[in-house]
């Protein structure tokens, strides 16, 4: 079984497989929000289920096939109830991050996109849940990102992506600014055959885990500063001229310089 999340700036769904060919799907409406943590979740509000899944599980006494069908409750639990309602690890505190976000967010008039994003950058460094997966846990996370996907974009509010490139967002690396062109130039086109220099800046930071070195202030800073950058993108006075920003190449180029400059 797994599960995955798939969003554009008006709704999300959350497909969840089990088996070689079964599968459900939920919707999640505007002004809704969701989390997943590669498990079984939907339970009974799906929109649509795999052929002959119900079938299925009824013959093997996973559901009564009166009551309405319970995805995670057949699958997950093979008709049982118990811990059914429980989850725990990230799941859960993924859950409760997004629930503090919601009513920290009605607290105010309208907050901003940057504001967001932030938010979401301290989610994701929650290393105490297992959001943030450092060796500890036995292996790292490939990569983060978070991306902003205004319901009404123009000229000061659109898309924007932000990418880590490194395994660990809570070690220092920054979220970087990536933005995806509409059109391909040459320049980019040639981009497209290489990484923009990630698995270098990935293994810099998987030898620095490995090796316990810790981050000094001016290293520290310095990484703050990338990431300012990239958020300060977020901020538009209606004067777009003057957000000029590095591409994301140049970020993780810059990163790469500071961590090979840097001893420890």
């Amino acid at each position: 079984e797994n599960s995955f999340l798939f969003a554009d700036a008006n709704e999300a769904y959350v497909l969840e497989t089990a088996g070689k060919s079964h599968w459900a799907w939920e919707r999640i409406g505007p002004g809704e929000y969701r989390n997943i943590s590669n498990g079984v979740s939907i339970r009974s509000n799906w929109g649509a289920l795999s052929n002959d899944i119900q079938r299925i599980c009824k013959e093997r006494g996973w559901w009564d096939g009166n009551s309405k069908f319970d995805w995670k409750r057949a699958i997950d639990n093979r008709g049982s109830v118990e811990g059914l309602e429980s989850c725990g690890g990230r799941e859960a505190s993924g859950l409760a991050h997004l629930q503090a976000i919601r009513a920290k967010s009605e607290m105010q008039s309208a907050p901003s996109p940057r504001w967001w994003v932030e938010r979401m950058t301290d989610v994701l460094r929650d290393e105490g849940s297992g959001i943030c997966f450092r060796d500890r846990y036995g292996f790292c996370s490939t990569g983060s990102q978070i991306s902003w996907l205004p319901t009404t974009p123009d000229e000061c509010n659109g898309a924007s992506h932000f990418f880590t490139g490194a395994s660990d967002p809570l070690c220092g690396t920054p979220y970087k600014l990536f933005t995806f062109s509409g059109q391909i130039s040459d320049s980019d086109k040639e981009e497209e055959t290489h990484d923009l220099g990630t698995n270098m800046l990935w293994d810099l930071w998987r030898k620095r885990a490995i090796s316990r070195t810790t981050i000094d202030a001016s290293l520290g800073d310095a990484l703050s500063e990338m990431e300012e950058e990239g958020l300060l993108f977020l901020e538009c006075d209606g004067d777009v001229d003057t957000r000029e920003q590095s591409t994301f190449a140049e970020m993780v180029q810059r990163e790469i310089k500071l961590l090979e400059n840097c001893s420890g």
